[in-house]
């Protein structure tokens, strides 16, 4: 294998020599290459030159199918240590062919895994997720049920698409079921992820992940999007113990049993340039949150069952109207229009955004100090204004209200259903009336 093979930099895991297999259906071709893991948490691949012969044709003539640009390829190999590769989601970007009519490729997978063997067991179960962006000032750490939990970055970040930190948990117990243990700790680890990204203001991205259980090492890595700078930030990255200790409690034992918590934070946390879209995202987690966790009764303003009878009504006296309104356009009416309005009648028995967000803030104790019915209504007009015609704005028109009053409107509401579901009490920043430390208490 040529010197060029082994020369790489900047890794989070140094590239190892693999001898293996490459497959694409029934064709397969003994290979040659190196793998390892990026700064980034990418694979990085390195692959040998290879004969151009029938046996390799199988590689070249994948690029020609029109019916699929990436194929997967299957790629195994093992190292002089033992350290075996293995992925199911190898596709080429370039195949290329040198002078000597040999292949060269370059290519990119969406998971991957290493399998390593340690010359000592460790002592205790651990998982590792590392994480990309992740900027603290000291290390943060907390104890559970399941063990202890650690999680640290760096103190000052250039780059947030690099792994910069990770988040771990380490059970003390040597006698514990591995299995069992690794998915109530990967649920864990997920649901702290997740309110940290709240913290942060961002979707932290965990592209590598390490499972170690006595000698053996399980490497698993993922193709992620790419990490983007925090931006309003819910908590100072000085000031992330507190959150931290709230998210693990708040797995365990949450205040109030909250429905897809997870997708809203998600919806929260997504990268956005314009104030438009910070709108639509915060009143789009908002909306997903309250409606989540709302009944039917709460939700809609009449049974289903009963506005049916309803709605049916409504769509006799509808097309009479059109017809006798419009008779000499009857044909087109009935039979566009008509269908049209009926679908739109369905929204008749829905329970406003507004009345929902009081309800779910009654039910959960959401203090609502400092915002005002007319704010949020007004928000609420801000969005639906860009949802249907794609601006906010409106030129000479100077009585509007500035957006981002109405982005911090919503953001704030949103900040105190999210504190108030996992119970956290304390400082935070808040950026409604201007950026500023404030205190949470949720109504008891």
């Amino acid at each position: 294998m040529s010197d060029e093979l082994k020369k790489q930099s900047n890794f989070l895991f140094e590239p190892k020599l693999f001898s293996g297999k490459l497959q694409l259906g029934g064709d397969s071709l003994p290979i040659e290459f190196s793998a390892g893991i990026g700064q980034f948490g990418e694979i990085v691949f390195n692959f040998a030159e290879i004969e151009f012969n029938q046996n390799s044709f199988f590689i070249s003539i994948s690029m020609q199918d029109e019916s699929s640009y990436f194929k997967e390829f299957i790629l195994t190999g093992k190292s002089d240590d033992g350290t075996k590769f293995k992925t199911e989601h190898l596709y080429f970007n370039s195949i290329g062919h040198n002078s000597n009519r040999k292949l060269k490729l370059s290519a990119h997978c969406s998971e991957a895994f290493f399998f390593l063997k340690f010359p000592e067991p460790v002592t205790h179960p651990l998982i590792r997720l590392h994480l990309k962006g992740f900027q603290n000032f000291r290390q943060l750490k907390a104890r559970c049920e399941l063990g202890t939990v650690t999680m640290d970055g760096d103190g000052s970040i250039h780059n947030h698409n690099i792994i910069t930190g990770y988040l771990s948990l380490v059970q003390k117990n040597e006698s514990v079921d591995f299995s069992e243990w690794r998915t109530k700790a990967e649920k864990l680890l997920e649901h702290v992820r997740k309110v940290m990204s709240f913290a942060t203001a961002s979707s932290l991205q965990t592209p590598v992940i390490e499972y170690h259980n006595r000698d053996n090492l399980e490497v698993v890595v993922w193709s992620q999007t790419e990490q983007h700078q925090s931006f309003l930030r819910t908590f100072h990255h000085l000031h992330l113990q507190p959150i931290f200790e709230v998210a693990i409690e708040s797995f365990f034992n949450p205040p109030v049993e909250v429905k897809n918590l997870h997708f809203t934070i998600e919806w929260f946390s997504m990268s956005a340039t314009y104030n438009e879209v910070r709108l639509v995202a915060a009143m789009t987690a908002l909306e997903n949150l309250v409606s989540s966790n709302l009944d039917d009764t709460e939700i809609f303003i009449r049974p289903e069952k009963e506005f049916d009878k309803i709605r049916k009504e409504l769509r006799k006296v509808i097309k009479k109207c059109l017809e006798k309104w419009s008779l000499e356009e009857k044909g087109k009416i009935s039979n566009e229009i008509v269908p049209e309005l009926n679908e739109k009648l369905i929204d008749l028995n829905r329970t406003t955004i507004f009345r929902k967000i009081k309800f779910l803030a009654n039910q959960w104790g959401v203090p609502f100090d400092g915002i005002s019915d007319v704010e949020i209504r007004a928000a609420k007009k801000a969005r639906d204004l860009i949802i249907h015609r794609g601006y906010y704005y409106e030129e000479g028109n100077n009585y509007q209200d500035d957006l981002w009053k109405h982005v911090t409107i919503i953001r704030e509401i949103l900040v105190r259903f999210i504190l108030t579901a996992i119970g956290y009490e304390g400082d935070y920043i808040s950026y409604f009336g201007g950026a500023h430390q404030a205190k949470f208490f949720p109504k008891r």
